[in-house]
């Protein structure tokens, strides 16, 4: 029995225990997803609306739409890549403080914004992981990116490419911009070991990083998500 279908089943059935959880003095979100929230606290009903098109953009809209008398608890998961992400309560804006940014005292009509920042970042292996050592990955916001052969230019090789990491990752609609040095090699005469090869050819090459959940949609291809620092 395929082990996907079963498993996106059981996600969706058990979705609102990952969306948000519950105390006795507040409500916390945990992921963020359009939708309605309804909590049951010690001192009455909370009901919360979420718009957001997170992970798409940033900005996560959360409108309080009933609230108990005493006073409660939104409790915001800032992850630990979004660094300078900041939270707007009846306009005030503060730099949001992770893992969890609380908001207290809040009535219904109360709306809260959280921007999370998306910038494309590079993220590096711990380097005692043998087969990634040496390379380097981009993400973009919770999102892992990787480069997939189709986006190329004509004559490059996906296993040729090596990045520079201290040039930044440019953004580029839900992806990423990176530049890169293609080098080939010639053709290695018997044994695959023997003296440091000589590059038979250089070339600068600016690569489209895209989604790693999207690969493999536009026609066969390679993909690869840890590159070479060059």
């Amino acid at each position: 029995m395929s082990c996907c279908p079963p498993n996106v089943a059981r996600t969706l059935a058990q979705l609102a225990t990952y969306v948000a959880t519950v105390s006795d003095d507040g409500v916390q979100l945990l992921q963020y997803v359009t939708g309605q929230v309804r909590a049951e606290l010690a001192g009455g009903t909370v009901r919360l609306e979420i718009a957001t098109r997170y992970p798409a953009d940033g900005v996560v809209a959360v409108t309080v739409v009933e609230a108990p008398d005493r006073p409660w608890d939104l409790t915001l998961r800032v992850p630990v890549w979004a660094e300078g992400a900041t939270v707007e309560d009846g306009g005030r804006v503060a730099r949001a403080q992770g893992p969890g940014h609380v908001v207290s005292n809040l009535a219904a009509g109360d709306v809260v914004v959280l921007r999370l920042p998306l910038t494309p970042r590079w993220t590096y292996p711990d380097p005692r992981i043998d087969a990634v050592r040496g390379t380097v990955a981009v993400e973009r916001g919770p999102l892992v990116l990787c480069a997939e052969s189709v986006d190329l230019p004509d004559g490059v090789d996906l296993e040729t490419l090596c990045v520079d990491p201290m040039l930044p990752p440019r953004p580029d609609g839900d992806g990423a911009l990176v530049e890169a040095t293609s080098v080939a090699f010639a053709e290695p005469d018997g044994a695959p070991y023997g003296p440091l090869p000589v590059p038979s050819a250089v070339r600068s090459v600016e690569c489209r990083l895209v989604p790693y959940h999207r690969w493999a949609n536009r026609g066969p291809s390679t993909m690869r998500v840890w590159l070479p620092r060059g």
